[in-house]
């Protein structure tokens, strides 16, 4: 009885969000180009302070060209002062001459009660005539649902297996297989802890695929991309920031990696611990890390891991047909493969040292390639 008011309240919550999710957005902040004021000392232009809640808002650039626009181009920023500023997540957008309309996405993790559009003309002088707004959208309210509801979904499978655990449905060797198995996956997410990911050429790519994908450009994406950008356009959709959204591809698909190459290999090996081994090695390989992180490519990443799949079946079945009876330690094979991954990382400093790395902090006006 007691689990079904929790499922009840849990729906209930539930529902509430997702109606709230589908409100509309509200003006926060409204002015004109002659309601702005001159900063002497840096020649940039401020507004008036307003306050902001925790949310997704939007800076709303509307110009009139043929009185003047926004002149010769500028940078607008959500700025605050210094005590908060870190509560704004965001930086400069660059808007050029014939800027009609542009619409800029900020996200606010907490209460600031003393914020301001901060624009830094190119040029001095001339007629312009552009007005802002800033309105905070539902974004957020869809973001905090889809955290709700993964969090209740978290609970109640972590309630549903220890009760399963319990009543001896589950053994206790399947009970630390799980738990190793989530243990692997939480060691090769460590990388996404950081508030940086070290990018290559192919990760921009991904990058302006995703936006063709949510702007419905869809021919100008290759058809084997669309089995894994749809986890960042639906992120992106729902109002995650780009960091966040890519993050949750690459857990997704090192997730699903991992339970491949278990299952692959849980079909040839009665071990175990020589089982979870092989498939750990499967995703923390250096070349996996390599495709993933450096180069930002999940298409090779994805090549990699079932590539490494189907060579590690072949070996297993040979080794199985030899019938050797000389065995090794599944935790000395397990030592080895963490040792060989190390030394490889090590010395491959273009994974860590010398990579250029993408800070995620300016994230409309990257994701749109200005």
């Amino acid at each position: 009885m007691k689990k079904k008011w929790i499922l009840l309240a849990e729906g209930l919550l539930l529902a509430v969000l997702f109606v709230l999710s589908f409100g509309g957005s509200d003006i926060v902040f409204e002015a004109d180009h002659q309601q702005l004021y001159r900063v002497e000392e840096t020649g940039g232009i401020v507004s008036k302070d307003f306050a902001l809640n925790p949310g997704v808002y939007r800076i709303i650039v509307e110009s009139d060209i043929a009185n003047g626009g926004i002149g010769s181009g500028m940078e607008i920023s959500l700025e605050a002062e210094e005590s908060t500023f870190r509560a704004i997540r965001g930086n400069r957008a660059t808007l050029s001459a014939d800027t009609e309309h542009k619409r800029i996405t900020y996200y606010v993790a907490d209460t600031v009660d003393a914020a301001h559009l901060q624009i830094q003309p190119f040029s001095e002088g001339g007629n312009v005539s552009y007005e802002l707004k800033v309105e905070k959208t539902t974004a957020g309210r869809r973001i905090l649902f889809v955290i709700v509801l993964v969090l209740f979904a978290c609970l109640d499978g972590i309630a549903i297996f220890r009760r399963k655990v319990l009543c001896k449905e589950v053994s206790g060797q399947k009970k630390w297989i799980n738990c190793a198995m989530v243990g692997i996956w939480m060691i090769a997410c460590i990388p996404l802890l950081v508030d940086y990911l070290v990018l290559g050429t192919d990760s921009v790519q991904c990058l302006r695929e995703t936006e063709y994908m949510l702007q419905g450009e869809w021919g100008r994406i290759p058809a084997a991309h669309l089995l894994y950008l749809w986890i960042p356009a639906g992120m992106r959709w729902i109002g995650f920031p780009v960091a966040t959204s890519y993050k949750i591809m690459i857990a997704f698909l090192s997730g699903a990696a991992l339970a491949l190459l278990y299952f692959l290999f849980s079909k040839w090996g009665k071990d175990a611990r020589l089982v979870l081994a092989a498939a750990a090695f499967g995703i923390w390989n250096p070349l996996a890390v390599k495709t993933l992180y450096v180069m930002g490519n999940p298409g090779k990443f994805v090549v990699c891991v079932l590539g490494y799949a189907v060579l590690g079946s072949v070996v297993w079945i040979l080794l199985q047909k030899r019938k050797s009876q000389n065995k090794i330690s599944p935790w000395i094979v397990f030592a080895v493969l963490l040792i060989l991954v190390l030394q490889v990382v090590y010395y491959e400093n273009t994974i860590i040292l010398q990579s250029d790395v993408q800070y995620w902090y300016n994230e409309e006006p990257f994701m749109t390639g200005e």
